[in-house]
């Protein structure tokens, strides 16, 4: 079973799972998202593309379609 734990502290996001170090020995590995300046959507972005690369996607520069992740669209309301 493949796990991620996602924390929000205050400069940014811990991404914690465990990963098996010998048969039934597990470590439980950390990596820190750290906010740069006042971006949120940098930072978020950021996040959830390292989300995607934990369970296996990433960018192929060879592929038809990779993952993006844009902030383009607007809301109904508005």
């Amino acid at each position: 079973m493949w796990e991620l734990k996602i924390e929000k502290i205050e400069n940014g996001y811990v991404l914690s799972h465990n990963e098996e170090i010998e048969d039934g020995k597990f470590k439980t590995i950390k990596e820190v998202v750290e906010e740069k300046g006042d971006d949120e959507r940098e930072t978020m972005t950021r996040l959830l593309e390292r989300v995607a690369e934990y369970f296996g996607i990433q960018y192929d520069k060879f592929a038809a379609d990779n993952l993006n992740i844009t902030w383009n669209k607007k809301g109904r309301k508005l």
